[in-house]
């Protein structure tokens, strides 16, 4: 038998979602069954799994040793650079951690064994991981795009985030450099719909099965010459939040991001391949938190996080803006 103490970072999980962290490799039939059992117990009482836990909560769980340990997993990446990550923090409490993630770099592991800014999260806060609670990141980034991910170090704040994220309580501004010069500003609407097996989306000026509505809004900041072609550095607001939408949206209207070899142009990805153009350029530039947020995120409370270009998007100098 083994025991667990619910610490403050667990707090506000369920039973069944804190004993299925425990013991990952545990069919959930068995654990359905040990809690009717009352092999696996809550403060020595039977539970149900549907209890919200709280700190100081204590969870035994009546195996052996042996069949514990075969049912766990091993919680801490191994082998892989994760130096870069201290330098991707932008903002750091005792709840929060508002990072910078750059280009290339994955948001979460997919498997390939390439290193991810969530592994770099779980080296850093190696201390707080426990075997029912993890630190994560809350919101995701395309590889090749760059700029602000936030993560949660509780559960409670991990909860909080996702919760203002979903409700789109939080605001996001992106910076994107498109091909060609567009308009001072406008609203992009339609239809989108991805073909999961190609990880690749449609828009559509017309509804249809299966797509869903989506709204875009940018404004022009600068448009620079480059020889015979123009590029327009904007601007980008999401009112809806689906898949790739910026970037598909924007090809859609003819303005396809620079470097985007999945939904460009022939015409725009020659300019990239000139300008040795490697990714999209999109930057997840500022993140807005609401005058008044809920403990215990009352902190960020009104701020806003911005992170600096990148260095292939900074160095093209708009500062001259409409050469003709």
């Amino acid at each position: 038998m083994k025991s667990w103490i619910v610490s403050q970072a667990e707090a506000g999980t369920t039973a069944w979602k804190y004993v299925t962290r425990l013991l990952p490799n545990a069919a959930a039939g068995l654990l359905r069954k040990s809690m009717r059992k009352k092999n696996i117990t809550l403060n020595g009482k039977k539970m149900e799994g549907k209890e919200k836990l709280v700190s100081g909560d204590r969870i035994d769980i009546w195996f052996s040793d042996d069949t514990i340990s075969k049912f766990q997993e091993e919680m801490k990446p191994k082998g892989k650079d994760l130096s870069f990550f201290s330098s991707s923090i932008l903002y750091e409490d005792e709840n929060v951690l508002v990072l910078n993630k750059p280009a290339g770099l994955l948001s979460q592991g997919d498997g390939s064994g390439s290193p991810s800014l969530n592994d770099g999260l779980l080296d850093y806060l190696k201390n707080e991981i426990t075997p029912a609670f993890r630190p994560s990141i809350c919101n995701r980034l395309d590889r090749n795009t760059s700029g602000i991910v936030l993560a949660g170090k509780t559960m409670a704040a991990l909860q909080q985030l996702s919760e203002l994220i979903r409700t789109r309580a939080v605001s996001k501004t992106y910076i994107a450099m498109v091909w060609g010069e567009t308009e001072k500003q406008g609203t992009f609407k339609g239809w989108m719909i991805k073909d999961e097996r190609k990880n690749q989306v449609r828009c559509l000026d017309h509804e249809e099965e299966g797509a869903r509505p989506v709204e875009t809004r940018y404004k022009q900041i600068a448009v620079k010459r480059m020889g015979q072609d123009l590029c327009t550095l904007v601007e980008v607001h999401l009112i809806t939040g689906r898949s790739h939408q910026i970037r598909v949206h924007f090809s859609h209207a003819g303005h396809p991001l620079l470097g985007d070899r999945k939904y460009g142009t022939k015409e725009s990805i020659a300019f990239s391949d000139r300008n040795h153009i490697r990714r999209q350029l999109l930057h997840a530039g500022k993140v807005g938190f609401p005058e008044h947020v809920k403990p215990p995120l009352e902190t960020l409370s009104g701020k806003l996080f911005t992170a600096r270009l990148p260095a292939d998007m900074g160095n093209f100098n708009f500062e001259d803006k409409r050469q003709s």
